[in-house]
């Protein structure tokens, strides 16, 4: 009795696993319904900001 268990549950697992692989292969070919993806937009990189020196218009500068 115990061998005829292990047979069948070897056959059990053996169906199993079979059926698990062809149904990952299956899937490969299968109609993709999916709609097209957009193209990506092309960014622009940010303009750094502008320089913050004051010594353009300082009266400072140069003086002793």
């Amino acid at each position: 009795m115990k061998k005829v268990k292990r047979v069948v549950m070897a056959l059990v697992i053996g169906a199993v696993l079979s059926a698990g692989t062809t149904g990952t292969l299956a899937q490969k070919g299968s109609n993709n319904n999916r709609p097209p993806k957009e193209p990506e937009k092309v960014k622009e990189p940010n303009k750094p900001p502008p320089n913050n020196s004051n010594s353009k218009n300082s009266n400072r500068n140069g003086h002793d």
